[in-house]
């Protein structure tokens, strides 16, 4: 789909049911939500999409916000004309879901924010998340060599399933270094704590009980913090930060019941 000077890849399962829209995480694409489409395609229109930047996705410059994120999404959602939509984001999606319900609630159905947190790197205001250190020797490895740094990252993701880390380090290593950085600097700079309470529109949280990158207590703060969420956790058991990859029968469980 061209959006400004920009083609943004997706697939697209089609038909006139109720959409799910799910966005991926920093570094990654669509093909993370394999198991999602196949769970849900009988039932609902399930559309996948490249970030811009992002797996086949173009982009003219590496400095794209979270904001120009929302305003592509909302491009897709208006040139499908898609309906009844649920935002499934994960991660860094997640992350751009929440502006998006922030901002342009009433535009979608529901929100589902799978493993993500409204601020990367804890600070004393903040401390469910990633110690300042530890973000910055993962920049510095991604930095001094790339390859090794997405493997490190990936590793970090899934940690309880060999063939998912191999997966997702291949999809994280073909990502613009450019695109890689830039995005991880915005991430790990915002704070969008202030944004959570202008969030009316319904919501979930679901959190890999073990993830090890937005860390369980910032789904627990954003659970009690929404307003349109009801202050609970969908948690799934023996997962990391992709449990809709390791766990993919209990997440999809999960999310049917949402949706």
């Amino acid at each position: 789909m061209k959006i400004g000077d920009n083609e943004i890849f997706l697939t697209d399962t089609g038909g006139e049911k109720p959409a799910l829209l799910f966005v991926h995480g920093i570094m990654m694409d669509h093909s993370v939500w394999t198991k999602q489409i196949a769970a849900f395609a009988e039932t609902h229109r399930v559309v996948c999409v490249d970030l811009r930047g992002f797996g086949a996705s173009s982009t003219t410059s590496p400095e794209t916000t979270f904001e120009e994120h929302c305003d592509d999404l909302l491009a897709v959602v208006a040139g499908l004309s898609l309906t009844d939509v649920t935002f499934v984001g994960w991660s860094m999606g997640g992350a751009i879901g929440q502006i998006m319900a922030a901002k342009n609630g009433s535009s979608f159905k529901q929100f589902v924010f799978v493993d993500t947190t409204p601020q990367l790197v804890a600070d004393d205001a903040f401390t469910h998340a990633l110690p300042g250190e530890a973000a910055q020797q993962l920049g510095g490895l991604l930095m001094e060599d790339f390859a090794t740094g997405c493997g490190a990252f990936c590793g970090m993701i899934a940690p309880e399933d060999g063939a998912v880390v191999e997966k997702l380090t291949a999809i994280a290593a073909a990502t613009d270094v450019g695109v890689a950085m830039t995005a991880f600097g915005n991430s790990g700079a915002r704070n969008q704590i202030s944004e959570l309470p202008q969030i009316t529109a319904p919501t979930t949280i679901i959190c890999g009980r073990n993830d090890a990158i937005c860390l369980p207590a910032a789904s627990e703060f954003m659970a009690k913090t929404i307003p349109g969420c009801d202050g609970n956790v969908v948690w799934i058991d023996d997962a990391g930060h992709a449990p809709f990859l390791t766990r993919a029968d209990a997440f999809n469980t999960a999310l049917s019941a949402i949706i």
